[in-house]
C-alpha cells in the first residue's frame, strides 16, 4: 500500500476522533491548586525567631561587631617600622581622559591636558602616619604640631582608646586610601606639601622591632 495513503489515513481517523470527543464529567473531588504566600511564609519564620529570641541575639551579634571594628578597625597591612630615613616625592598629577566641560558645554580641559591638584588647593598640613600599637610612634606623633596643622592617621590600632588617653583626635586609614596615595612602605611616615609635589619622610623612632 502507498505509503502516502496510510499517512492520509490516519490523519482522517484523528479528526474524525476528536471531532466526537466526549465529556464523561467529572470523577472524584477537585481542589484548586494553592501555594503558600512567600510573604506569609516569611512573617511566620519572623515571628517565629522573635518569639525565640533568635532576631535578639542576631541584634546584639551586629552591634558586637559594629562597636569592634569601631573599637579597632581593620588594620591596613604590608607595612614595616621604618629601619632608615627616607624621603621622597610624590606626584597627585592627573591626566585628563577626555574633555572635561561645565553645565554650560564649555570645555575648561582638554583631554591630555595633565592637572596638578596642588595648583587649586590651599591644604598645608602635616599628615603623620603611624601603627597605633607601637608607643613610639604615638609619642612621636604626639611630639610636634596640633589639632589646628597636624593630622594623625593610623595604620593600625585603636583610634577612640587613643583619643580618651590622650585628648587629640586620631584618624584611621580606611581602605589605606592614604597609604595607597602616598605610596607609603613604611611608618612612621610624615608627609608635608611641597611646591609641586607631596614630600613624604620615613622616620625611624625607637628600635627596630618590627
Amino acid at each position: 500500500m502507498d505509503a502516502r495513503l496510510v499517512i492520509a489515513g490516519a490523519t482522517l481517523a484523528l479528526c474524525i476522533g476528536s471531532s466526537h470527543a466526549k465529556d464523561f464529567g467529572h470523577h472524584g473531588p477537585l481542589w484548586e491548586i494553592a501555594e503558600p504566600s512567600i510573604l506569609e511564609t516569611i512573617h511566620k519564620r519572623l515571628a517565629e525567631m522573635d518569639s525565640n529570641g533568635e532576631i535578639a541575639a542576631m541584634k546584639e551579634k551586629m552591634q558586637e561587631t559594629t562597636r569592634a571594628y569601631v573599637n579597632r578597625p581593620r588594620p591596613v597591612e604590608g607595612l614595616l617600622k621604618a629601619t632608615e630615613a627616607r624621603r621622597f616625592a610624590v606626584d597627585l598629577s592627573v591626566t585628563v581622559q577626555r574633555d572635561l566641560a561645565d553645565h554650560r558645554g564649555q570645555v575648561f580641559a582638554r583631554a591630555g591636558t595633565r592637572i596638578n591638584p596642588l595648583h587649586y588647593s590651599v591644604f598645608n598640613k602635616r599628615i603623620v602616619v603611624i601603627d597605633g600599637d607601637d608607643p613610639e610612634q604615638v609619642e612621636f606623633s604626639l611630639a610636634e604640631g596640633n589639632e589646628i596643622d597636624t593630622i594623625l592617621v593610623l595604620v593600625r590600632g585603636a583610634p577612640l582608646e587613643l583619643m580618651r588617653k590622650h585628648k587629640r583626635r586620631f584618624y584611621f586609614d580606611q581602605d589605606a586610601q592614604i597609604v595607597t596615595k602616598f605610596e607609603l612602605e613604611h611608618v612612621p611616615s610624615v608627609i608635608t606639601r611641597g611646591e609641586e609635589t607631596m614630600i613624604v619622610e620615613e622616620v625611624v623612632v625607637g628600635g627596630f622591632n618590627q
